[in-house]
């Protein structure tokens, strides 16, 4: 008998809570910018500080994705940050719901290309790599693949 109660009160519980999370009111009106970013090789970049209108607003999460409230509507400057990494911008008109994609190249990913270039004998490309990753971070590795790239122009 005590089974049975037991059984019981577990049913009960579930259909109360599926009672209560479907809701059939009309959707919550949308409050917030949504920013997502990536990196050259489409993968979520987590931990880059955004901003807007000069303001740090927050930082990425482990998916590349940050949400801020906003709730009215304005043009501004929304910029993405991390050492390491190209600082990217654009100036766009921020309403409710505005949802902003992001691709962003590290030094490592330039300088990587770089290599890749070089090997297939595509020196003034694999220069151009690897100046992209200079203006990123200088690095004695970096400065050296210039100077091998150079050497074969």
């Amino acid at each position: 008998m005590k089974r049975h109660g037991f059984f019981l009160m577990l049913l009960a519980a579930a259909i109360s809570m599926q009672f209560f999370s479907c809701k059939s009111a009309p959707a919550e009106k949308i409050d917030s910018v949504y920013v997502m970013v990536y990196d050259q090789d489409s993968s979520a970049r987590m931990e880059l500080s955004v901003f807007a209108g000069g303001k740090k607003i927050g930082q990425t999460d482990i998916y590349g994705r940050l949400c801020f409230p906003f709730d009215s509507e304005k043009e501004t400057e929304v910029r993405i940050e991390k050492p390491g990494y190209e600082t990217v911008s654009k100036k766009v008109f921020l309403k409710p719901g505005t949802v902003l994609y992001f691709k962003i190249g590290s030094g490592t990913y330039y300088a990587k290309q770089a290599e890749k270039l070089l090997d297939e004998n595509k020196t003034s490309a694999a220069l151009k790599m690897i100046d992209a990753a200079l203006k990123i971070e200088k690095r004695e590795d970096y400065l050296f693949l210039r100077e091998v790239i150079l050497r074969r122009l």
